[in-house]
């Protein structure tokens, strides 16, 4: 059979490789997943008897990104056989070969039977142990790829590219001559936007380590009167500040403005705060999913509750990659932005999780301008944390 693909170089660079271990390092979009899956499926037409197995932290990425990848070339092709496919298991087989998607919240799969060739997907998310259990029941070759992080102590870097069996391609966008003018423009911003973030997602370079989170966030006088987008992000507390944020979006940066932000206060307090205030009844405000009950009854009062996706690294990356104003009378966001701060261990590493103090704006801000980015780009596969 003679199949038709339409594949950048990263493709054939992959593909010629005969190291133990082959990383795919590089920046967004640059083609490094749905080129290694172009590859396994060429892989299962020429070779027999082989099992591949594709694995990620968690099962839910691995549906969005390599399985539907892997689904997509075969339906392009027009090879996709149902008979082939057992989507309970997530296997898919092309005569004596195999090709399985896994996660390593299964610990047993990862234990599991041997395999031939091994792909772990967004391999900075996994563990050292998880890496090591998969790779010694893979018998022939392991491949990688991942985004650099801030973190220049991953076991990725002090571990696997140390050997001498492994094969290192960077990539970047540039690479992929099949993205759009769009994807191209979105990352191509983050140059203005967060110099660090533009060196991993841009440069697909490992980042240069913080310990203060947000460095870009600038002062303005008032809110913008022309704007594209209104919305609000909430953060419940009681001994703890409840505070609400207002945001307004214009073509090139998002605004911040204090609502509220005071202890004490019940729902009923808030309630009447918030009309105080006049928030905007039409308006989406994104709340922690973790009050669900004092959500409800800011509802029943009219409020157009949304709930707030969580992830607070990608919500953090979210953040860094917009250019940011907060108006000089939101006291408290500004004091709680200069001092929101990665953790540190006592050797002096940072850690990709921030310390969790004085935060309760910065919550409420990440909650609206993660959450609405999702929300505006309207993914299926987005599940709400």
């Amino acid at each position: 059979m003679k199949l038709q693909l339409t594949a950048t170089k990263i493709y054939l660079e992959t593909k010629n490789r005969k190291e133990r271990i082959v990383i795919n390092s590089g920046s967004s979009r640059s083609s490094k997943t749905y080129s290694l899956m172009q590859m396994f499926f060429t892989m299962m037409y020429e070779e027999q008897n082989i099992l591949i197995t594709v694995v990620r932290k968690t099962l839910p990425s691995l549906k969005a990104t390599a399985y539907k990848d892997f689904l997509d070339i075969l339906d392009k092709n027009d090879v996709y056989s149902p008979n082939n496919h057992n989507k309970s298991d997530l296997t898919y087989r092309i005569g004596s070969n195999e090709i399985e998607f896994i996660s390593v919240d299964n610990f047993e799969k990862v234990k599991g039977r041997k395999r031939d060739y091994l792909f772990c997907n967004e391999a900075n998310e996994l563990s050292y142990n998880d890496f090591t259990q998969l790779a010694l029941r893979t018998t022939r070759r392991i491949y990688m790829d991942y985004n650099p992080s801030h973190d220049e102590y991953h076991w990725i870097e002090e571990k696997i590219k140390t050997r001498e069996d492994v094969h290192i391609i960077h990539s970047t966008y540039k690479d992929n001559p099949f993205n759009s003018e769009e994807t191209i423009k979105e990352i191509e911003r983050l140059k203005n936007t967060d110099p660090n973030l533009w060196r991993i997602y841009g440069l697909g370079l490992m980042g240069i380590s913080s310990v203060r989170i947000y460095t870009h966030f600038e002062l303005c006088d008032e809110m913008p009167e022309n704007y594209i987008d209104f919305y609000y992000g909430l953060d419940f507390g009681y001994n703890h500040p409840t505070a609400l944020i207002k945001m307004l979006e214009t073509d090139d940066a998002i605004y911040l403005d204090e609502v509220i932000h005071a202890s004490g206060l019940t729902n009923s307090d808030l309630g009447l705060k918030m009309e105080s205030e006049k928030v905007d009844k039409d308006k989406f405000i994104f709340y922690d999913v973790a009050e669900p009950q004092r959500a409800e009854e800011l509802r029943r009062l009219g409020y157009a509750m949304m709930p707030a996706n969580k992830d607070v690294k990608l919500g953090i990356d979210t953040v860094k990659s917009k250019k940011i104003f907060i108006t000089k009378r939101s006291i408290n966001l500004i004091k709680e932005s200069r001092g929101y701060s990665w953790k540190t261990t006592p050797d002096g590493r940072i850690l990709d999780e921030p310390v969790k103090f004085n935060d309760d704006g910065l919550d409420a801000t990440r909650y609206g301008i993660h959450s609405n980015s999702l929300h505006k780009i309207n993914q299926p596969n987005i599940r709400w944390l």
